[in-house]
């Protein structure tokens, strides 16, 4: 299993690709539309993946 340096699920090799593509894609969204910064966008993807 592989962790990104920013996400805290552990992940296959065969997912951290699609993962990182779907969350930079994901946390650019919250930025713009709620006007929120990075790390907290990336904060609620974790609270949302805990314990996956």
């Amino acid at each position: 299993m592989a962790r990104t340096d920013e996400f805290l699920m552990a992940l296959d090799e065969g997912m951290l690709a699609h993962f990182h593509e779907m969350t930079a894609e994901t946390t650019d969204e919250m930025v713009t539309r709620f006007g929120i910064p990075r790390a907290e966008a990336v904060a609620r993807i974790n609270r949302a993946y805990a314990g996956r």
